[in-house]
C-alpha cells in the first residue's frame, strides 16, 4: 500500500499544479509564442555559468582533499563531480551513491575512503550553510517590504545587520554556561523527537539511525570541519561565493531568456525559494513535479504564466537536466577509464 501511495502523492501534487495553471488561464499558443520569442543565446551563457559554479564546488573539494594531504588532478575532480550528480538523481539511494562512487574513483590517487567520505560531507554541509546565509537576510528583506517607509537600501541595510547581529551574539555566547544548557535541552529534545516520533513513523528507512548515531556523526564532522575553516577562510569563502553568484547568474539568464528582468532582490529572493521547489526533482516518480512547481512561484512575483512556464522548463533544462546528462557522459568515461577491479573486492 505504501508503495503505490509514493507514486500517486508526487502525481497527485502535479495534478493539483496543473489545474492551478488551468485556473489562471494559461493558453498554449501564448507559451509557444513565448518559445519562438525566445533568445536562447542566454540559456547558453546559463550552462556557462552553471560549468562555473560547478568548478567553484571542485576548487572547495580541491582545498579539502590538500587539507588532508591529498591530490587529485582537478580535470578529474571536476568529472568527478558531474558523475556525482548523474548517479545521485539517477540511484535511489542518492547520497549514498555518490559517496561510494567517489571513494572510488579517487582510490587510485591515494585517497582513503574516510577521507573521500568526510570531504564530501564537509562540502555538502558547506554548501548548504552558504545557501541559508544568503536565504536569511533575503527573507528578512521580503518581511520588511514596504514596512515603515523603508527605502531598500535601508531594508537591506537592516536584514543583513540582524542576521549578522544573531550569528555574532551566537558566538559570543556559544560556550557560556546558560547558552550550553540551552543547547544541550534543545538536543535533548530534537533527540526525543527523533526517535519518538520520526523513527517510529518510517521504521524500515531509519530504524537503523537513531539520535545516538547521528548526533556521534554530527560531532564527527564539526571536529573535522572547524581546523579546515581555520586553515582556509579565505579560500572557502571565495570558492562559496564563486558558486553561489554563478549560479544565480545562470538563473536570471533563464529569465531574461523569456524577455523578463526582475530586480535583482526579487532575483535572490526568487532563487532561494526555487532551490526549496527544486528539490521536488530528486523525489523518484515525481519526474515533472519541480517543472510545474517552479512556474507556479514565478506567477506570484508577476510573471504571466505561460512566460512563467517557459522560464521553469529553461532552468531545469540548464541547471539540472542538461549537467545530468554531461555527468551520464562523465560517468561512462570513468567507468571505461577506472573500471572496477573485481580481484580487489573478493580480496
Amino acid at each position: 500500500m505504501s508503495k503505490y501511495l509514493k507514486r500517486a502523492i508526487p502525481l497527485l501534487i502535479i495534478l493539483l499544479l496543473v489545474v492551478f495553471f488551468i485556473r489562471r488561464g494559461i493558453q498554449w499558443s501564448e507559451l509557444q509564442a513565448v518559445l519562438r520569442q525566445a533568445k536562447w543565446g542566454w540559456l547558453l551563457l546559463a550552462l556557462l555559468f552553471q560549468a562555473i559554479s560547478l568548478g567553484a564546488v571542485t576548487w572547495l573539494n580541491e582545498l579539502l582533499l590538500r587539507h588532508y594531504g591529498a591530490r587529485v588532478p582537478f580535470g578529474k575532480q571536476y568529472i568527478v563531480q558531474l558523475a556525482m550528480a548523474f548517479i545521485e538523481t539517477v540511484v535511489p539511494s542518492a547520497a549514498i551513491s555518490g559517496a561510494m562512487l567517489r571513494i572510488r574513483l579517487l582510490k587510485s590517487d591515494g585517497v582513503s575512503p574516510d577521507v573521500a567520505t568526510v570531504t564530501t560531507m564537509i562540502e555538502m554541509a558547506l554548501i548548504t550553510t552558504s545557501v541559508v546565509l544568503l536565504a536569511l537576510p533575503v527573507a528578512g528583506m521580503a518581511m520588511l517590504q514596504g514596512a515603515g517607509g523603508l527605502s531598500f537600501s535601508s531594508r537591506g541595510l537592516v536584514g543583513l545587520s540582524g542576521a549578522l547581529t544573531l550569528l555574532a551574539f551566537l558566538g559570543w555566547k556559544w560556550r557560556s554556561s546558560w547558552f550550553s544548557q540551552v543547547r544541550r535541552k534543545t538536543l535533548e529534545w530534537v533527540a526525543r523527537f527523533w526517535d519518538q516520533r520520526i523513527r517510529r513513523r518510517w521504521r524500515a528507512q531509519l530504524w537503523n539511525w537513531p539520535s545516538e548515531r547521528i548526533i556521534q556523526r554530527g560531532s564527527y564532522l564539526i571536529a573535522e570541519l572547524l581546523p579546515f575553516l581555520k586553515s582556509h577562510p579565505k579560500m572557502i569563502v571565495c570558492s562559496l561565493l564563486t558558486r553561489t553568484s554563478f549560479e544565480i547568474a545562470g538563473f536570471a539568464m533563464c529569465f531574461l531568456a523569456m524577455g523578463q528582468a526582475l530586480p535583482w532582490s526579487t532575483m535572490i529572493l526568487v532563487y532561494a525559494l526555487t532551490l526549496a521547489a527544486n528539490m521536488m526533482g530528486t523525489i523518484p516518480g515525481a519526474m515533472g513535479m519541480a517543472e510545474v512547481a517552479l512556474a507556479a512561484l514565478y506567477t506570484q512575483f508577476g510573471v504571466p504564466s505561460e512566460t512563467a512556464l517557459a522560464i521553469s522548463l529553461a532552468y531545469r533544462l540548464t541547471g539540472y537536466w542538461m549537467p545530468r546528462l554531461g555527468g551520464g557522459i562523465a560517468w561512462l568515461w570513468l567507468e571505461r577509464r577506472f573500471p572496477r577491479r573485481i580481484a580487489e573486492t573478493r580480496g
